[in-house]
């Protein structure tokens, strides 16, 4: 599906500005009363599923341990029919709503991970009560009560906003697909900080790539609208892996300092990693003249198998294609232990040996959609290239470097 690209202004609530953690205020989500702590707040009636539902969506954005004591906690917003539930960590923001009958408004703070683990805990099918009362927020089932210390909203951060972000609207399955078949290559390396995300660049398409120096996948999606200006921007791994979860179209924007990801559901900001990143394209080679198509899932379960004799000492696995085999060897030089497998695919070049780390030939064939794969080679030294053969809208090429072979 081609996705629709979008300029500014965007609407919503959650917005543009860095996060300062010396130094927070509060933006509310919806339009609700400020509750001082000795305020009631009474919500008639939710639903145990509900609530864990919305508290996993934003558990993302809380630290397990913080030296800022309030972002252990998510503000929790009742008006009308719904509950809205807010999370931040000063560089993820996350807010998410339920269904529920309203009967008093108001706005606190709740333990978070304490209240997610309660909730969980419970049989989903369970209907309850939902009170604030003095310092206490308290949950009433059929089977139960739970109090738990709740704090004054006033403490809870202000949020960055995005009222000018540059928007594009992906579709449900690009969304995912960027999350599935992209977002696995980012290095997990802190020294090297624009390697742990995941560019995007937009104009007159859509391009996501991440790299951590030894494989490198890209995603391209045609756009229905240009850009003049290409918009680039880094977003943190952890923050694009989102996009595996949300639902319907998605809203894709970007401000100078922060990203948007908007469903039906949620609203996620991130601050942008503000570090230049690789020049990727130059790594991509262009003359890999010498093509092999392999059924994808065979292929990837004929490595897992041979990659059992490698070592501590030795990831290798060694692949040879000729006259339309692959074959697929590994020795282990300590123990003196091999094996060796054969697999039908369609190769007509010479014969060409090579070697990949085998978890990440692995990874990239397991992260690649559809079951028939090409893999282009120019020779053992250099990159080779994996694209999936079925046809979509959209491209993905992934980029394995080789192992030096002994």
């Amino acid at each position: 599906m081609r996705s629709r690209a979008q300029g500014p202004p965007i609407g919503g609530p959650i917005a543009a500005e860095a996060l300062d953690a010396q130094n927070y205020g509060l933006v509310h989500a919806c339009s609700v009363v400020q509750l001082s702590i000795e305020e009631f707040m009474h919500i008639a009636h939710t639903t145990i599923a509900d609530l864990v539902t919305a508290l996993g969506r934003i558990i993302p954005a809380i630290p397990p341990k913080s030296t800022i004591f309030v972002l252990e906690h998510a503000l929790l917003s009742a008006d009308s029919d719904q509950v809205e539930l807010t999370a931040t960590d000063t560089e993820l923001a996350i807010t998410t709503h339920i269904p529920a009958h309203v009967a008093t408004s108001g706005t606190i703070l709740v333990p978070a991970r304490k209240l997610y683990d309660v909730v969980r805990a419970l049989p989903d099918d369970l209907s309850c009560e939902v009170n604030v009362e003095g310092e206490k927020l308290i949950i009433k089932t059929n089977i139960g009560r739970y109090e738990f210390p709740a704090l004054n909203a006033a403490e809870f951060p202000e949020l960055p906003r995005v009222d000018h972000a540059t928007t594009v609207v992906l579709s449900e399955s690009d969304a995912r697909t960027i999350a599935e078949a992209v977002t696995y290559a980012a290095s997990s390396e802190q020294y090297r900080p624009a390697m742990t995300g995941v560019k995007f660049e937009i104009g007159n398409t859509l391009v996501a790539v991440a790299t951590d120096g030894y494989r490198l996948a890209t995603m391209t999606i045609p756009l229905e609208q240009t850009f003049h200006d290409i918009v680039e921007a880094i977003v943190p791994a952890r923050v694009v892996e989102l996009l595996a979860k949300v639902e319907g179209e998605v809203m894709l924007g970007f401000t100078k300092t922060h990203a948007l990801i908007s469903d039906s559901r949620e609203r996620i900001v991130a601050r942008l990693i503000d570090e230049s990143y690789p020049q990727w394209r130059n790594v991509i080679p262009n003359d890999n003249d010498k093509v092999a198509t392999v059924n994808r899932t065979e292929f990837l379960k004929a490595i897992r198998r041979v990659a059992l004799f490698t070592s501590a000492a030795s990831q290798m696995v060694r692949f040879r294609f000729a006259d339309d085999t692959v074959t697929l060897t590994v020795v282990d030089p300590d123990t003196g232990a091999r094996a060796e497998e054969h697999l039908a695919c369609q190769y007509a070049s010479e014969p060409l040996e090579i070697g990949f780390n085998h978890k990440y030939i692995a990874e990239a064939l397991a992260h690649l959609p559809g079951e028939q794969v090409q893999l282009a080679f120019s020779a053992p030294s250099r990159a080779a290239l994996l694209t999936p053969v079925e046809g979509n809208e959209y491209s993905i090429t992934t980029l394995v470097m080789p192992m030096r072979l002994g």
